[in-house]
């Protein structure tokens, strides 16, 4: 067409008048496709939860739904169990049945008078809601940094600080804005950008419906009631503590920094602690906690109270601990079925050492005295109360104190004893002055101190029955558990002491025991194997397990270890692991890696056997299912991808952190030929199953020198690419071909892990000369790099870059190994509690959060949400 036609088409067009019946006609059509008419079964039903969706199902069933609505309810229902489960019931109440349309219900004068009651009721609390002040939500607007806006039907209003949230209002951030929002209650949530948020109050609490984005909600603590954050999949309940909440198209994401939550998605319920993490369906994936706070503006104040924890650690870590223990008489007074065994030394001394420290560190910290604050409040100067009873008490005791409970019938555990030796006089006096100050506060006595004349009496709610004679304490709170514990002083040894659990436990006090906690696991798998159904309950293998051993104790370093005894002829996950092996793959990975995970395993081949045969009693039709995936991949999951593999795998963050981690894999291969025909033939499966809007894989080779490299791409996502190369019957992988190949000259130089001084130091001194597993980290080599980027970002004041150097100053390496033995696994550590650091068992460091910065994956992405998180009103750094 030429141009001064298509012109004159335009003009045609813009003056041709149409009649007012097209006009409305046309109105009335797009009204139609846009609105949903005031009929309609879901005319302005707001979706936020389960309930919301099931409100609709009468409608579903009848067909009713506009197909938004339904497309909606389909989504939920694929991930909800739930409400599946409730519309199958929906469904079969509304089949007709004849004699049921037949039959006449009568009103009850009782249900009549129960209605009536509720009507009464719910008009009384209506209004004193209104006049007497039941629990409203006060929502104040603290602080906006960029754009908010208050969201109604009318449009979208610009707000600012000090803008009262009503009940119900829509509160939204705008692109690279924040937002701080306090409670009445004293609870803060912070609201990440895009951030959409309504609030409502009731008696259970305060509920935080997320409509979508990021949240860090520091709840306040409370005497009555719950604060909820819904987001439609999943509904988190806090009662004073510090969460994330994630929420997006593909579902939800919740992560705890301090305290507790209970988080309800679908059919489950989860209760996290700090460092947990759980999400709301399998297509949103876990990520490092510190991920969910890069965007926060107290980022780098996160950063820095990392960095104190190390350096309290560092001086807890120089406190002389409790000596060794190599007998322990106490364990003659145990009861014959004990189950579970506890030996705590005593700390008394240690206790109070740790507290100076702390309060010291108190006094020079300012980032770790405002954490404490918050955490702590009004409630500082009862815990220093509470650490000096504590020291004064542990001063009347012996060196250990051991605590034992014991397998009465089938399922049922007897109430604990606690056993120690005296070791002065005055416990009974201290006890009762306990007792007359809790009484002087009106509150119940916890202690109630019995000899042998008075075993038979019981107080009305004694907390916990102390019986003191013989320079011996035995407790419990159960006085008959009490009565039979002292029924066992002086007599000859019992059954337990011929019991393989009692000797078990001996083995353990003849290398020294410090720390000690063991569990008869024979005993309490016994009953839990099986369901009701005869179906197993735990993976092949569990059932295999006898007992579970942890100790920790001081040889120059602290070691813990955690030993697993095995019955004879065991399978499943306990045979997967092999007998300490050399580990060629870890060869492949430097000395600056900042994690590294390496295993053995006995035959890939007979852990896919197992575990086909484990889900063979859980699904009957597992093998038709398996057959057809095979089919329509065409390649065998056992001969194809098993089969051709070793028994050795790496994993490994070794290099630069951005603006890609160098992630490394590197598995034993024993037929390289066959896994690369798989690799093509699941390529192109994949390739032909691909909808032709979405990219295809693309596998290319070349060679450079004497070696082949394979680069597998995706033509839709450029940043997609994984590189493999094969040697020496080694398969390594990662996300370029640079880091593969330093990988391979890394090893012909010599320079590897393994023989690096930082990872030589945590090396065990035994009879071993490989291991079965061991895992490695070492936080130190990320500090600099991070700290460069954050003072390039203008983002650290003074004080937290001294913190964050601290941080990199007391960070060790740390390391975790296991052996494989003929009847046990010993898995065991010499840095931390099983290589895991103050910070990490605190929660501030949990679900991988200590290598946050490896796990970044995009540099410039970062900066961008750093700069806005860290700067406050216009735009001056906080």
């Amino acid at each position: 067409m030429k141009r001064q036609d298509f012109d004159r088409l335009i003009a045609q067009i813009r003056d041709d008048n149409a009649s007012e019946d097209v006009v409305d006609n046309a109105a009335d059509r797009v009204r139609a496709a846009i609105f949903v008419s005031p009929g309609a079964a879901d005319a302005g039903h707001r979706l936020r939860s389960c309930a919301d969706f099931q409100s609709l199902f009468p409608a579903h069933v009848k067909a009713l739904l506009t197909p938004a609505r339904r497309l909606l309810m389909e989504d939920h229902l694929h991930q909800c169990v739930a409400c599946r489960r409730a519309l199958e019931a929906a469904h079969r109440e509304a089949v007709p049945v004849a004699a049921r349309r037949s039959t006449q219900t009568r009103r009850r004068p009782v249900l009549e008078w129960a209605l009536a009651a509720a009507l009464a009721a719910g008009i009384v609390i209506g209004i004193f809601a209104g006049k007497a002040g039941l629990p409203r939500n006060h929502a104040t607007v603290a602080s906006v940094d960029g754009e908010a806006f208050a969201v109604g039907t009318a449009g979208n209003r610009l707000i600012r600080t000090g803008f009262e949230l009503a009940e119900g209002n829509e509160f939204r951030t705008g692109k690279a804005s924040r937002a701080l929002v306090q409670l009445g209650d004293g609870s803060e949530i912070e609201l990440g950008e895009r951030s959409q948020l309504s609030i409502s109050a009731g008696w259970r609490g305060t509920t935080i419906h997320l409509d979508g984005g990021d949240i860090i909600v520091r709840a306040a603590h409370r005497r009555t009631g719950h604060l909820y954050v819904s987001t439609g999949d999943c509904l988190v309940t806090s009662k004073g503590t510090v969460f994330v909440v994630n929420h997006g198209t593909k579902g939800s994401r919740v992560s705890v920094l301090e305290g507790a939550v209970n988080v309800a998605y679908g059919s489950h319920h989860e209760e996290l602690i700090a460092g947990g993490q759980v999400t709301s369906n399998g297509n949103v994936s876990k990520v490092p906690i510190r991920d969910d706070l890069a965007w926060s503006r107290n980022a780098a104040k996160y950063l820095t109270l990392v960095g104190e924890f190390r350096e309290l650690q560092k001086q807890w870590e120089q406190i002389p601990g409790p000596g060794l223990r190599y007998r322990s008489h106490l364990l003659d007074y145990l009861p014959n079925d004990t189950v579970l065994y506890a030996a705590i030394p005593n700390i008394g001394s240690s206790l109070g050492e740790a507290s100076r420290l702390f309060e010291d560190r108190l006094d020079q910290s300012p980032v770790l005295r405002e954490w404490w604050t918050q955490r702590a409040g009004s409630q500082t100067g009862e815990l220093e109360d509470a650490v000096s009873k504590l020291e004064t008490f542990a001063s009347y005791l012996g060196d250990e104190v051991v605590v034992a409970v014991a397998k009465n019938r089938i399922e049922s555990y007897s109430a604990p004893v606690i056993l120690a030796d005296l070791r002065r006089p005055g416990l009974r006096e201290f006890l009762e002055a306990q007792n007359r100050e809790l009484s002087g506060r009106g509150e119940e006595a916890r202690f109630q101190v019995v000899d042998t004349r008075r075993l038979a009496l019981r107080s009305p709610k004694p907390a916990l029955v102390v019986y003191l004679a013989n320079n011996l304490m035995v407790a419990s709170p159960d006085p008959a558990e009490l009565q039979r514990a002292v029924a066992r002083i002086g007599q000859p040894s019992g059954a337990f002491e011929k019991s393989a659990f009692y000797q078990q436990i001996t083995n353990s006090y003849r290398d020294g025991a410090g720390w000690l906690f063991a569990v008869d696991m024979e005993q309490i798998l016994r009953s839990h194997v099986k369901d009701l159904r005869g179906r197993k309950e735990v993976p092949p293998g569990f059932e295999n397990l006898n007992y579970l051993v942890i100790e920790q104790r001081d040889l120059g370093k602290t070691e813990t270890r955690a030993l697993i005894t095995l019955a004879p002829g065991r399978k499943g996950i306990a045979a997967w692991l092999a007998e300490p092996a050399p580990m060629g793959s870890l060869d492949f990975v430097s000395p600056e890696a900042s994690v590294a995970a390496s295993f053995v395993i006995q035959d890939p081949k007979t852990v896919v056997d197992e575990l086909f045969q484990f889900a063979r009693s859980r699904e009957p039709n597992f093998d038709e299912h398996l057959a057809q995936f095979e089919s329509a991949l065409g390649v065998s999951v056992r001969d194809d991808i098993s089969a051709p593999l070793g028994g050795e795998v790496t994993f490994a963050l070794d290099g630069p952190v951005a603006p890609v981690p160098s992630w490394k894999v590197i598995a034993e291969v024993y037929d390289p030929g066959t896994l690369q025909s798989t690799i093509s033939k699941l390529i192109d499966s994949f390739n032909r199953q691909a909808p032709p809007d979405e990219g295809k894989l693309r596998l290319t080779e070349r060679e450079l020198g004497s070696q082949t490299y394979f680069t597998l791409r995706d033509d839709k996502r450029p940043a997609f690419e994984i590189d493999y190369a094969f040697v020496d019957s080694y398969w390594i992988m990662a996300p370029s071909q640079p880091l593969v190949a330093r990988a391979i000259q890394n090893r012909q130089a010599g320079y590897v892990l393994a023989r690096s001084p930082g990872f030589q130091a945590q090396l065990p001194t035994d009879g071993y000369t490989n291991f079965s597993a061991v895992f490695y980290h070492n936080l130190a080599p990320t500090i600099a790099p991070l700290e460069e980027q954050l003072k390039k970002l203008g983002a650290l004041n003074p004080e937290q870059q001294r913190e964050l150097s601290a941080l990199g100053e007391n960070s060790a390496p740390g390391l975790v190994y296991a052996y494989r033995e003929p009847d046990r696994i010993v898995v065991s550590s010499t840095s931390g509690f099983l290589g895991l650091g103050l910070d990490t068992l605190l929660g501030i460091g949990e679900g991988g959060s200590l290598f946050w910065p490896e796990l970044q994956a995009n540099k410039a992405a970062r900066e961008r949400a750093l700069a806005r998180g860290l700067r406050g009103p216009g735009g001056s750094v906080r």
